[in-house]
């Protein structure tokens, strides 16, 4: 009988255990290393913002409080992040062709956003920028190349801003600031990258006529100048109003003077949305994310363009997320689904020293 008792105890702690997780708004990644954050959001109802994968520029819930960070990863570099009723695209290609696993988003469901800002100008990061952009009349940040693109599509210039990230630029919107940090475009070794690609082209049935002419048209709404490597790519540093840090880099390039000496300055961010190297290697690719990592000093990492093609080759995260863990055993990864919502309490940031 006694047995009994202590099973029916067991199933009922389980039970309440499962229903607080399903009353409380979200969880929060961080959680896991912060007990104060988990017990924050313990008394609060559960979120829809924080659990539907609807993209809220899509029409989808905004987060209900206002110290709410919903982040939702859209493929390659793309990240939606909706704060206190203000929404903030981050590169733009959903329209990505038959070739690609569908994101379950499409540009023209994009009806709302504050700001996009584009890491930089290849077709992979900015193709529906145009459209989105004058579709919801965001500000369309990016550098000069990029800029330059955008004046031969259909988007009113006056909503575009050209930034260099040289330093000295701080853009304020509504909630949210932005410093423009000049980056450095990946560049894969061709020694490596060349061979694999060769022997995937071998295995992979080829284009059609059809598929050709759909990706030449997605192409052409992106840049393909040299100056993208240099001076053509950018980082954002983007702090909310409560002080919450994101650092966001769409391309696993190395790390630059003026991302080092911006870093030096505020410390550390509170997460980082950072392109996975395009080197294939697992030992290359950790080696790039570990010089991320090290410099932002990020309470959590999300990982970006990562995903390929029907046919090509996803680069693995596992390893990357071993390796930052190992250098630094308190960091949070959350590598997740498209349009899989995280969403942080931003009221516990490493301003306010959590």
């Amino acid at each position: 009988m006694k047995h009994h008792r202590l099973a029916l105890v067991a199933v009922i702690a389980a039970l309440n255990i499962v229903a607080s997780a399903h009353a409380r708004p979200f969880i929060d990644p961080r959680a896991e290393t912060n007990d104060a954050i988990d017990q924050a959001s313990a008394s609060e109802s559960r979120d829809p913002a924080c659990h539907d994968r609807t993209l809220a520029a899509a029409g989808g819930a905004m987060p209900r409080n206002p110290h709410t960070l919903a982040v939702r990863w859209t493929g390659y570099g793309n990240f939606e992040l909706v704060h206190d009723g203000h929404i903030l695209l981050l590169d733009a290609y959903y329209d990505r062709g038959s070739l690609y696993p569908p994101l379950g988003v499409k540009a023209a469901d994009i009806r709302r956003a504050d700001a996009i800002l584009i890491g930089h100008g290849h077709f992979d990061h900015m193709s529906d920028a145009a459209a989105i952009g004058a579709r919801t009349g965001a500000t369309v940040v990016g550098a000069p190349v990029t800029v330059e693109k955008l004046a031969t599509q259909p988007i009113d210039p006056k909503q575009v801003k050209a930034v260099t990230g040289r330093g000295g630029e701080v853009l304020t919107f509504a909630g949210f600031t932005v410093e423009p940090i000049l980056a450095r475009h990946g560049e894969p070794p061709a020694d490596i990258v060349g061979p694999i690609d060769a022997a995937l082209k071998q295995v992979t049935p080829g284009l059609s006529a059809e598929e050709s002419a759909e990706q030449n048209a997605i192409r052409q709404r992106g840049t393909s100048d040299r100056r993208v490597i240099a001076e053509g790519t950018i980082a954002y540093l983007i702090t909310l109003a409560d002080g919450f840090r994101i650092m966001y880099r769409d391309s696993g390039g190395r790390v630059t003077e003026q991302e080092k000496a911006a870093m030096q300055r505020v410390g550390r961010v509170d997460l980082a949305l950072v392109a996975v190297a395009a080197s294939y290697l697992n030992t290359l690719t950790v080696e790039q994310a570990l010089e991320h990592g090290r410099l932002y000093r990020p309470d959590v990492y999300m990982p970006a363009h990562h995903d390929a093609s029907n046919h090509g080759l996803w680069r693995a995260i596992e390893p990357i997320a071993e390796a930052l863990k190992n250098d630094n055993p308190n960091i949070v990864i959350a590598s997740r689904a498209y349009r899989e919502p995280v969403c942080f309490n931003t009221e516990f940031n490493v301003q306010r020293g959590r």
